[in-house]
């Protein structure tokens, strides 16, 4: 298969149709800042003519499936602990956390400030290995991972939402989302292909080359989604998502979350402290003091009033 026909089927495969459809209801992610002044208005001005009868933007990453038994969880933590040296006393962020999350879940860990949450958080994403107990990411036990497997596993199977979206100031748009094709190996020129392809999708292609210090807060959470869908990863784990940012366009990010979860099957996890978030929950997880208080089955929307 010659060059040109990669990129051709690469196109084809990477329409991002199927998604739009589950959002152009709900956001059009255009934010009425300053800085938001010239994006796109609609999800259909978003989709590209080259591709149109392609089946959806995701089916091109097969490495990203899931293919063990859908029994067992994604991520399942066993009695962990994590514990901090602070001088000559021990402080335990977390106490025995128990906790299994399954494949198309939309999971909501809700706790206030100082609960453990954003501990949590870094042992649900892999980012960190507890003091005691077991953390498992698709069946692997990340204790017994060396470091450049745990971020090669991590990689393809996490992508990750921060709220202060850990966007790298030195590179533009464009090269931030790249970022997580690159440390996967990525052929260059098809990545560069998959990144034009996302920023279309979160309505930022005409921002490719701006840096982060030329985005608004809602374009810069915007870019951050981006760069977590890079390699389709089948987890997306979200810390405070919309804290940083205006009502409305924290709810057109949420909804896009949602429309992920809904369409695409991802698990999403949402680490937060808003009570407003938890009508997007399939699970809450309510942590305090380290420990989990209990833990609530719902259907999605029924918290609402």
């Amino acid at each position: 298969m010659t060059l040109t026909e990669i990129i051709e089927n690469f196109k084809t495969k990477l329409n991002p149709s199927k998604i739009m459809d589950s959002l152009e209801k709900t956001a059009s992610f255009y934010d009425e800042s300053e800085n938001d002044s010239e994006e796109s208005g609609s999800w259909e001005e978003l989709q590209s003519p080259e591709s149109s009868s392609a089946t959806g933007f995701f089916k091109g990453y097969e490495k990203s499936r899931i293919t063990r038994d859908e029994r067992e969880p994604l991520i399942k933590l066993t009695d962990v602990w994590k514990i901090y040296q602070m001088g000559e006393v021990e402080f335990a962020a977390l106490k025995g956390i128990d906790l299994e999350i399954y494949e198309g879940e939309f999971l909501v860990v809700l706790g206030p400030s100082g609960s453990g949450k954003s501990t949590l958080m870094n042992l649900l994403g892999c980012l960190d290995i507890p003091s005691k107990g077991t953390v498992f990411l698709n069946s692997n036990d990340i204790s017994e991972l060396d470091e450049s497997e745990l971020a090669r596993i991590r990689g393809q199977m996490i992508g990750f939402i921060f709220q202060s979206f850990n966007l790298i100031p030195t590179l533009s748009t464009e090269e931030n989302v790249l970022l997580p094709l690159e440390f996967q190996e990525e052929d260059a020129h098809l990545a560069r292909k998959k990144a034009e392809y996302l920023l279309d999708i979160v309505g930022l292609s005409n921002k490719k080359k701006n840096l982060p210090s030329q985005l608004s807060g809602g374009q810069r959470q915007r870019v951050a989604i981006a760069r977590s869908l890079a390699v389709n990863p089948p987890i997306i784990l979200a810390d405070e998502p919309t804290g940083n940012l205006d009502s409305k366009t924290g709810d057109y990010i949420l909804e896009f979350l949602d429309g992920l979860h809904e369409k695409e099957g991802k698990t999403i996890i949402i680490v937060t402290h808003d009570l407003d978030l938890v009508k997007y929950a399939t699970r809450v997880v309510y942590i305090r003091d380290g420990e989990i208080e209990k833990i609530e089955k719902q259907k999605k929307n029924e918290s609402e009033e």
